[in-house]
């Protein structure tokens, strides 16, 4: 059976992968996904994720423990709040205007530096919840008479050229948006942030992110090789 390993920066999106990622990947029910929480926790609250040393040993003591060709490895990690000490960040600056190019060339150092085949290094641009904001109605699931709330971030969505681009500042990052807008999401995220992209769904996820669609489409390439 297919198997995929995906170290998760917390709860939430250890919820994506079981709840949206493994049913889009695994629909005939011949492979499984597994989560694995990598990033630091405070209280339950996730605050990025450690130190690339120590992500980098426990990522390469897994896939030793783990020969099996059949398995497949990635990251769900977000690029906002990472560590300054990942491959390629003193190499590379980011553009506001193409984040893309920038990402591509972390996840390829990453790649490089972790040298396994079946590892495929992804980072999300530049957060989780930027994905939520591909159809922000689907909120309305979670949090009830929000309808003001859908519009300011139906507003914001607008304002980039795709989700993806919303950028990660302290105040401006996708998640700290949605807080701003709907306070009660903090308290909620683990729960609230895979019901909402699990009722988006992955069609309108891949069509308004085009990173996270790549590397959904690698993911599919990486099982396409070994079936």
């Amino acid at each position: 059976m297919k198997q995929l390993i995906v170290f998760c920066e917390g709860p939430t999106e250890q919820g994506f992968c079981a709840r949206v990622l493994g049913p889009y990947l695994f629909p005939d029910f011949d492979g499984r996904i597994y989560t694995l929480a990598v990033g630091r926790q405070d209280n339950h609250h996730v605050f990025g994720i450690q130190k690339y040393a120590k992500l980098r040993k426990f990522i390469i003591n897994t896939l030793k423990s783990r020969k099996d060709s059949h398995l497949r490895f990635t990251t769900m990690i977000d690029l906002y709040g990472s560590s300054d000490d990942f491959p390629g960040r003193a190499a590379n600056v980011r553009d506001p205007a193409n984040p893309s190019r920038y990402v591509e060339a972390l996840e390829k150092a990453f790649a490089e530096d972790v040298a396994d085949p079946r590892f495929i290094a992804n980072f999300q641009l530049h957060e989780y919840e930027a994905l939520l904001f591909a159809d922000p109605t689907a909120f309305k699931i979670s949090f009830e008479n929000c309808d003001v709330q859908v519009r300011r971030l139906q507003g914001i969505a607008a304002e980039f050229p795709n989700v993806e681009h919303i950028n990660d500042g302290r105040a401006t990052a996708p998640s700290k948006r949605i807080i701003a807008v709907l306070p009660q999401y903090d308290g909620r995220k683990t729960s609230a942030g895979p019901d909402i992209a699990e009722y988006i769904g992955m069609k309108k996820l891949c069509e308004k992110c085009p990173h996270f669609a790549a590397w959904v489409q690698r993911l599919a390439a990486g099982f396409t090789e070994v079936a």
